[in-house]
């Protein structure tokens, strides 16, 4: 438990002075910057150079505070941007430059990275391929199936964690909207579409807290588009020509 006596802010602004020494702008974001901190909820931040050799990430302590840091220049932050995370549907970097409050004030540089954050959430991620469709359906028909009549409690809730993160990656990915994983995907969920949001919490809720899967089912089928969007009987997947070794 965090037994942090210094303020989120004191940190932000000790690090830009010491350990990131030279930066541009601090973003701090996540539920710290939220006001929505738990006991052991991160400093969540986004640190910019002018110029880095290479992008990193980095974990640690100060201040007795965890904190963990995503470390750009500008055009590092352009490419995880459009060529990293877009492509697979995740908007998190640029939510947390959107988002974060800038340390230790807003500068010409913090101003444009936003305004380009902002452009690239509002425009979303890329439709799924009709090759990604296929695949995502027949992953989910078969997780469907797993949990239609488990072997054991044990079974259906391991196929059953899979399939939250799959039905509401497709969900999402499906409406051209940003994806999420884990607990990013009550968030993402109720800002996309709050009646389905309320659908799949409640489904699962009722799964996991009595083992009943009919209400998964049901809502699993109505995302492929009803039981006839159910993918097994005719599937195939072609593997690459060069994918092979003498």
């Amino acid at each position: 438990m965090i037994r942090a006596t210094h303020s989120p802010l004191y940190v932000v602004q000790e690090l830009l002075e010491t350990r990131y020494k030279g930066a541009e702008i601090i973003f701090l974001a996540g539920s710290v910057a939220r006001g929505e901190a738990g006991s052991y909820s991160d400093v969540d931040l986004v640190v910019v150079y002018p110029r880095v050799e290479t992008a990193f990430r980095e974990s640690f302590y100060h201040r007795d505070w965890p904190v963990e840091a995503f470390v750009h220049d500008p055009e590092t932050l352009r490419y995880f941007f459009l060529d990293v995370d877009r492509p697979i549907g995740s908007g998190s970097l640029a939510e947390m430059v959107s988002e974060g409050l800038e340390v230790p004030s807003p500068t010409a540089v913090s101003d444009a990275l936003k305004a380009f954050a902002n452009q690239v959430l509002g425009e979303g991620p890329p439709g799924l391929t009709e090759d990604q469709v296929r695949d995502r359906r027949y992953a989910i028909s078969e997780l469907l199936d797993d949990i239609r009549e488990p072997r054991s409690r044990q079974e259906l809730y391991a196929s059953s964690t899979i399939l939250y993160n799959e039905m509401a990656d497709y969900f999402l990915r499906s409406r051209r909207s940003w994806a999420a994983s884990g607990k990013g995907v009550i968030k993402r969920l109720k800002k996309t579409d709050l009646v389905f949001a309320r659908k799949f919490l409640e489904a699962f809720d009722v799964l996991f807290a009595t083992g009943r899967q009919e209400k998964v089912i049901e809502l699993g089928e109505d995302v492929l588009g009803g039981p006839a969007g159910l993918l097994f009987d005719g599937y195939r997947r072609d593997a690459q020509p060069g994918w092979r070794r003498n």
